[in-house]
């Protein structure tokens, strides 16, 4: 059961967050635009245009012909391009990129999480009463329940520790509050400062809704930098009403 709830929060935070990053990185790559010179923004217009035109150019209607071609022939360069492009556009490859890094994660987390676990006492060794066990820690780290008599009960492993584990897991949902302070940019660029919670994260990408004295950001997208730090971006509201783009640093507390 654990098991099952391990890959199916891996597979939606995946989701999530995967989707979260593309949605948040195209807001911002719109909002860029119009924060340059008024010649840059024009330019970038004339070439989103020509797109536009080409796309309408070249939409195909349904066509009966078109699809016997398409189901029998074999021998045209082009309908194996559209073939090629169907089957391996972006939206497949970021649900087939998920799925693989839920099961690499889950591998890599197997695997550590079985390693026994090993403590530095620079050379020394230590014997500690537990009930009617005892929990000896050898010369070179080695972490064992032993009885009276020395027979070894268990090799401690990183599964045993419950908060070592959880620390270890490459992807999953938590409830982790965390301090922010930085610059967002609306009707007006204003600095600011704010709280919010982590509820989900990605290896190192993560799910972190916030508030600030600017706005609200339902959406937040954190990138780990440190084991307690983040770069944040996040897209809002202000109180005013208007939309705002922000980034800034985050820490867990």
């Amino acid at each position: 059961m654990n098991t099952i709830y391990f890959l199916l929060s891996g597979l939606i935070a995946g989701i999530i967050i995967v989707y979260l990053k593309n949605f948040i990185v195209k807001k911002f790559t719109k909002k860029i635009p119009a924060l340059l010179p008024e010649h840059f923004s024009g330019a970038i217009d004339d070439i989103s245009n020509t797109i536009d035109k080409v796309k309408e150019k070249y939409t195909e209607s349904f066509s009966g012909k078109k699809l016997t071609e398409g189901l029998l022939k074999v021998n045209n360069g082009v309908l194996w391009a559209k073939d090629f492009a169907s089957i391996f556009n972006l939206r497949k490859l970021i649900i087939v990129g998920i799925i693989l890094g839920v099961i690499y994660g889950y591998g890599y987390y197997q695997g550590h999480i079985n390693k026994p676990v090993q403590l530095n006492l620079q050379g020394k060794e230590v014997t500690i009463k537990l009930n009617e066990h005892f929990l000896k820690i050898e010369k070179n780290g080695d972490t064992k329940v032993i009885d009276k008599d020395g027979k070894v009960l268990k090799i401690i492993k990183v599964k045993d520790i419950p908060e070592l584990s959880k620390l270890m897991r490459p992807y999953g949902f938590e409830l982790l509050p965390f301090f922010t302070a930085g610059g967002s940019v609306g009707t007006t660029a204003q600095t600011e400062v704010g709280l919010g919670m982590q509820l989900a994260h990605w290896y190192k990408m993560n799910f972190s809704p916030f508030i600030t004295s600017a706005g609200l950001y339902p959406l937040g997208l954190g990138y780990k930098i440190t084991d307690n730090s983040d770069i944040l971006l996040g897209y809002g509201l202000g109180y005013g009403g208007d939309t705002r783009y922000y980034l800034g640093i985050k820490f867990r507390f």
